[in-house]
């Protein structure tokens, strides 16, 4: 846009210019001044030839050369006039119009805005960094970390050898999700200091977040290089058995996955959905149940209006009365078909796959509340599961609770 809107002001500039060397060139005008000087020769010659042939007198003859050698004189002082008034308008016209031109291209091109912000950000540098860096202010806003982005890119540009610098810079970038100078700044600081876990896993995450083949086969790289460093690192390891998962490269992922969940908490609420990844990736399918909800004839007429159907699952041991997995919706008409499955589980460590033994009940209740109330309706069954196994049941609501 520069070199175009340069090339643009050229050419206004040169016919503003040649414009009237041009018209000359093309238009052609007729020079008055010679066409009124052979006018009144001709008019001479003609006097003159009057006076030979006897038709006016000599004396009459110098009268007329008189008048008619004034009324030229006159006639180019007048036209002298013309011209240079026209010529005077014409180079006003072209002055002012340049002027606006100009006026107006620096109007818009002088950066001025941009260079008040950049001299705004530089000057709030410390204080910036103070309330990003330091105590990490919440009510830090976009615009301010675009102003302190700025200013450190501002510095790193006169002192770039400073790695915690471009680290930071990337994570500004990163927040901002200006990804691709985000890694822009990432490579930078890793080139200055190769094994700083922070400035690799900072990276990893940018490439793991742009998708592509590419950054991902790269953020692989990156982790395994990390992990080797540091093998109970927990990001980095979740990382890599999500990148690797991306990629498709089972073996890594499912070891990847296996050694996370060795270093979690086992009361860690990541544990069942790390463990679901787990037998994806093995093949192991969880438990579920297909089940068949009908209603006895003689509770039909004792269906409420708008109500809830709840169906759960929990164990069969009276002192654990928590559902394993459980379904609410709105009431509708019955029978009706419902998969339950671990994707239902209320607790990340207690769900279908986890019961031997399980009570499967399905209740008509006036609320979504799972705890049993006098006047609704219910029924139920039991029977033995098996981890990875599929059921077809069939439950009928033959009873109405006291």
């Amino acid at each position: 846009m520069f070199w175009f809107g340069l090339l643009l002001m050229s050419v206004l500039a040169v016919l503003l210019i040649g414009w009237p060397w041009l018209g000359r060139r093309f238009i052609r005008p007729v020079d008055g001044k010679q066409l009124n000087v052979a006018l009144t020769r001709q008019r001479l010659d003609e006097l003159r030839r009057e006076v030979n042939e006897g038709l006016i007198e000599s004396q009459d003859l110098h009268k007329a050369e008189q008048e008619l050698k004034l009324a030229l004189a006159m006639e180019q002082g007048q036209d002298a006039r013309i011209v240079s008034g026209s010529s005077r308008w014409v180079l006003l016209a072209g002055l002012s119009l340049a002027l606006m031109v100009s006026a107006y291209s620096y109007w818009h091109a002088n950066e001025l805005d941009a260079l008040h912000d950049w001299q705004a950000a530089n000057a709030q540098l410390a204080d910036l960094g103070r309330r990003v860096v330091v105590e990490a202010d919440p009510s830090v806003t976009v615009e301010e970390l675009q102003q302190f982005a700025l200013a450190l890119r501002t510095k790193l540009h006169a002192d770039p050898q400073a790695p915690e610098g471009w680290l930071l810079l990337g994570r500004l970038y990163a927040s901002l999700n200006r990804l691709d100078s985000a890694i822009e700044a990432y490579e930078k600081s890793l080139s200055q200091a190769p094994d700083r876990s922070g400035t690799l896993l900072s990276l990893s995450q940018a490439l793991v977040m742009i998708g592509s083949e590419e950054s991902l086969t790269r953020a692989k790289q990156l982790l395994t290089k990390l992990q080797l460093q540091e093998p109970d690192n927990q990001s980095s390891l979740g990382l890599l058995a999500i990148t690797a998962t991306q990629l498709g490269d089972q073996p890594l992922a499912l070891k990847s996955w296996t050694a996370l969940k060795s270093l979690l908490p086992v009361e860690d609420p990541m544990q069942a959905s790390i463990q679901q990844r787990i037998d994806e990736l093995s093949g192991v399918q969880g438990t579920s149940l297909k089940i068949k909800v009908g209603i006895s004839e003689a509770l039909r007429a004792h269906l409420p209006n708008d109500g809830y159907l709840i169906v759960f699952a929990r164990s069969q041991d009276s002192n654990m009365k928590m559902p394993a997995a459980v379904i609410r919706q709105p009431l509708t008409s019955l029978p009706l078909e419902i998969e339950l499955s671990d994707a239902n589980a209320m607790l990340p460590n207690y769900n279908l796959s986890s019961l031997q033994q399980a009570q499967v009940v399905a209740r008509i209740s006036q609320d979504a509340d799972v705890q049993s109330a006098p006047g609704e309706l219910q029924g139920e069954i039991n029977l033995a599961l098996s981890k990875g196994q599929m059921l077809q049941i069939e439950i009928t609501i033959d009873k109405e609770l006291n």
